[in-house]
């Protein structure tokens, strides 16, 4: 039997949970190791002359600046997790003490716990996003999910076959600035998720992208803005999207998603661990040394092919289309 928040959830889609997190205890590491990247990168990439000048700009500034050095997948080196494509053994991912807090956070699971029980385990499937504003973005970027515009999807499309089939996963969505219809929230359908999981097509950029998603184009949208410290979950039928960011200030978040314990995490071999259960030795991965070293040994395996793959379209055949559906 379904408690009132798991039905509150299966009924609209998505929860908005209002000031579960602090800023500065639980976000601002995170922003800070995200500047450290840049600073990195700045000295890796810049003439000599002009390091100590960017070094003093805001995090901002920099993260502008270094966009415009033509660095190779420069998404890559904030993302939270293995590249999709030919990993390398230098393939850089952002994986620092201040996520591993964020993934293992009490506030959080404590939400996740009463959607998916007592036996939860941390799912690969999570990003972190640093949008700027769409307006300095190159024409090529701006529908690739990361730093431009994110397509209509399904976050259970993005899992193999038997993870779509078989994992009860919760996505947990968390800004890291105030986000608005004008710098790009994310936008969804009430109750569309209890259609279940919906054909999907590899959109130009290889992201996943809902078919015949211009049919939710005219039906009425709710649109998900939050406020630091919110987080926002989402069932994992759910559809949703998020709009340009048309402001002059960055859209920064990140989605942590976890599933029931047990259950594949649709993303085999990257790191599929518990984070909470009534049994402590199920709790293997106990610090950040342990959770990197997980990630690298995935890593490890990888080095020359796919980190992970998924099957597209969900369904061989069209009876699972939106178009058949609504």
């Amino acid at each position: 039997m379904k408690n009132t928040f798991q039905k509150k959830l299966y009924e609209n889609g998505y929860l908005i949970i209002k000031n579960v997190l602090n800023f500065e205890r639980d976000l601002k590491p995170v922003l800070n190791d995200m500047e450290f990247v840049m600073d990195c990168l700045i000295q890796k990439y810049t003439k000599r002359k002009e390091i100590k000048k960017i070094l003093n700009l805001d995090f901002r500034k920099k993260y502008s600046f270094i966009s415009k050095l033509n660095i190779y997948d420069l998404d890559q080196y904030f993302n939270t997790r293995l590249p999709r494509d030919h990993v390398k053994k230098d393939s850089d991912y952002f994986a620092t003490q201040s996520l591993w807090n964020l993934i293992t956070n009490k506030k959080i699971l404590d939400l996740v716990e009463k959607i998916l029980g007592k036996e939860i385990m941390s799912n690969p499937v999570q990003n972190t996003r640093i949008k700027q504003p769409e307006k300095k973005l190159p024409k090529g970027s701006i529908h690739d999910g990361l730093s431009g515009r994110t397509p209509w999807h399904q976050d259970a499309a993005v899992l193999n076959s038997r993870g779509q089939k078989l994992t009860d996963m919760v996505t947990v969505w968390i800004p890291f600035t105030k986000t608005t219809k004008k710098n790009g929230c994310m936008i969804t359908v009430k109750k569309i998720n209890k259609m279940g999981l919906l054909n999907h097509i590899s959109g130009y950029r290889g992201q996943v992208e809902l078919k015949n998603s211009e049919l939710l184009d005219n039906m009425e949208h709710i649109y998900l803005e939050a406020n630091i410290g919110d987080v926002i979950l989402l069932h994992k039928h759910s559809i949703h999207c998020s709009l340009p960011n048309r402001s002059d200030d960055f859209r920064i978040s990140a989605d942590l998603r976890y599933n029931i314990a047990g259950q594949p995490s649709g993303r085999e071999p990257l790191p599929n661990f518990y984070v909470r259960s009534r049994n402590k030795k199920n709790i293997e991965i106990k610090n950040f040394k342990q959770w990197l070293a997980l990630w690298e040994k995935a890593k490890e395996s990888r080095v020359g092919k796919y980190a992970f793959k998924y099957p597209l379209p969900t369904y061989k055949t069209n009876k699972r289309d939106l178009s058949k559906l609504i």
